[in-house]
């Protein structure tokens, strides 16, 4: 079987596993163009083909090949796209394409007929899209048809969606063009309006990149060409400040993906685009700007325009409870990472900062932390009437807010955030139907007297909303026993204070090596009752971890060390022992 693994852009080094109705697998890795072959040898049909990104930066996409045919020399194309993904997703109940990976699921719900179906209801929803770049929405066969990753044809319909966690669970399929009008993707989708085109070509920044190579190469001239004159980036006015990973010397820059295209001020077309690259070293990532059509026609880079640095992004969690008492509340939660460092272009004065927009309840306020190995401000632990003042701290290493929840299966308790939680959770889940993609929040910086610094920054969330029951559709990874027995008992070997801590996981779900690479693990641990100081220690390691074929990773946690690897403690450090009154978590 050959095929090839693209999110527009094409993934090099995905790991891809081919499942069969059997649960018997075979793995892989894709190459620089994103193209693979393997063996079906004793494989049986229906086959789920696995691919994850090795960035971390795009979730698994699946497809599904309903049968082998037989009496031919020639391979199986099986491709493995965001248009491959949505196919899947709706052959399920759940509306989550890896629910095929389920013991049994493959057989029963990827017979060929339903496969069938499944693809024509795809192309119903792209019957604008398709032929926009030249393809029959009667007959365009997503997982079977050959295509080479050049943002023309097929490849420029992948580039014009997304699939993206719907409201209540499952996923669903968005344009660019308005990522708002979303289709749910289940069993029971039916399409009455399909997805608009976008108003570009997919290659409309193929001469950006072109010049921002060069730029970023050393040739001045170029830069002029690919980054406006007016260009801000989260309080940065050149893009090297703004973007040193993407800046750094022997980097490479990949097909840019749009998220988003809109009008900005005065009319200008514009559009919110992530670049992948990859460094010297092998590590690759992506970085999010803003770039806009220019009077004469062409594109240059403008960046986001906000005067200071903060972002915004969701997120979802699953919290799983060691500790008796609290077990019955392990839960999944999503809701909004609000990152707003210290130091750099934001004021040396920020004392404070308020949040408001889309999903959240009243006004979020965000404070310096009192804990170390953390350098972002934190939300306040209790409900604020009103903006802080006097130099007020936080103790909680929470910059995530809540805004949904969801019990576990197993889990019998009925959470409720107590009014000490109550300045990062919402007061009720929220319906994350009335919160649009990418919905701009507005972030205004106080000092210590309450007063207000600049202007109100309006900053988009660059990523879909997420509900918590979106948490049921996730490949977990599952922390080692040996970490939860050692490092998070009271008992264990490592319950005393500790430097650094090697944590260990698995990402094998249902057998097989699918969930997600991490990009990076966290500790996070407050003293225990009458310890001196009561001081929460934190310590990040930064991935993203490689892939490792037995699906077993492990990592090195420093006590103090925050998430941009700075040494937050003044001396050596270390987590507080796990005793009375102490918390742990990973």
């Amino acid at each position: 079987m050959a095929g090839t693994v693209a999110v527009g852009g094409a993934i090099s080094g995905a790991n891809i596993t081919v499942i069969d109705a059997n649960g018997k697998s075979v793995t892989t890795t894709s190459d620089a163009s994103g193209n693979y072959t393997i063996s079906l040898a004793g494989l049986t049909a229906p086959l789920l083909i696995v691919a994850s990104d090795p960035t971390g930066v795009h979730p698994a996409l699946a497809s599904v090949v309903a049968s082998i045919p037989t009496g031919t020399t020639a391979p199986v194309i099986g491709n493995v796209t965001t248009l491959t993904t949505a196919v899947a997703a709706l052959l399920t109940t759940s509306g989550n394409a890896l629910e095929l990976a389920g013991s049994g699921s493959l057989s029963s719900l990827a017979q060929t007929g339903s496969v069938t179906a499944a693809v024509a209801k795809l192309n119903t929803a792209l019957s604008n899209i398709l032929p926009a770049n030249g393809i029959k929405a009667g007959s365009f066969d997503p997982v079977g048809t050959m295509f080479t990753a050049n943002q023309t044809g097929a490849d420029a319909v992948i580039d014009a969606v997304q699939v993206v966690p719907a409201p209540n669970g499952g996923t669903q399929i968005i344009s660019s063009a308005a990522p708002s009008n979303g289709i749910a993707l289940n069993q029971s989708t039916s399409v009455s309006t399909p997805l608009a085109a976008p108003p570009a070509s997919a290659a409309y920044l193929s001469q950006v990149m072109t010049v921002l190579t060069q730029c970023l190469a050393g040739t001045s001239s170029a830069c002029t060409q690919a980054v406006d004159a007016n260009y801000k980036e989260n309080g940065f006015t050149t893009f090297a400040t703004a973007h040193p990973k993407i800046s750094a010397t022997g980097v490479t820059i990949g097909t840019p993906q749009t998220l988003e295209f809109f009008t900005g001020t005065g009319g200008v077309q514009e559009a919110l685009v992530s670049i992948p690259y990859t460094t010297t070293g092998g590590v690759a990532g992506t970085e999010l700007t803003v770039v806009q059509q220019t009077s004469g026609g062409a594109w240059d880079i403008i960046g986001n325009q906000q005067q200071y640095n903060v972002t915004i992004s969701s997120y979802l969690s699953r919290w799983q409870f060691l500790d008796p008492n609290d077990a019955q509340y392990s839960r999944y939660e999503s809701g909004l990472n609000i990152s707003i460092p210290v130091g750099g272009p934001n004021p040396a004065n920020l004392a404070s900062a308020s949040v408001t927009g889309r999903g959240i309840n009243g006004t979020l306020y965000l404070v310096p932390r009192t804990g170390s190995g953390n350098g972002n401000l934190a939300l306040t632990t209790n409900v604020q009437t009103g903006v802080p003042t006097g130099g007020v701290t936080s103790s909680s290493n929470a910059n995530t807010y809540r805004w949904s929840w969801q019990a576990l299966p197993g889990a019998t308790g009925t959470y409720s955030p107590p009014t000490g939680r109550r300045g990062f959770y919402a007061q009720s889940p929220v319906d994350l139907t009335t919160v649009p993609q990418f919905a701009t929040y507005t972030v205004t910086f106080y000092d210590s007297t309450g007063t207000q610094i600049g202007r109100p920054t309006g900053v988009v969330n660059s990523t879909p909303p997420i509900s918590a029951a979106a948490g049921a559709g996730v490949a977990w990874q599952t922390l080692a026993t040996s970490v939860q027995n050692d490092f998070l008992t009271p008992s264990g070997a490592l319950a005393s204070g500790q430097s650094s801590v090697g944590l260990s996981w698995s990402n094998i779900v249902n057998g097989q090596n699918i969930a997600p690479l991490v990009l990076a693990t966290q500790i996070q641990d407050n003293p225990g009752t009458g310890v001196t100081p009561q001081t929460e220690v934190n310590g990040f390691w930064n991935g993203p971890a490689s892939f490792a074929s037995s699906g077993q990773y492990t990592s090195s946690v420093t006590a103090g060390i925050d998430q941009y690897g700075v040494q937050e403690c003044s001396t050596a450090c270390t987590f507080p022992a796990l005793q009375t009154g102490a918390s742990r978590l990973v």
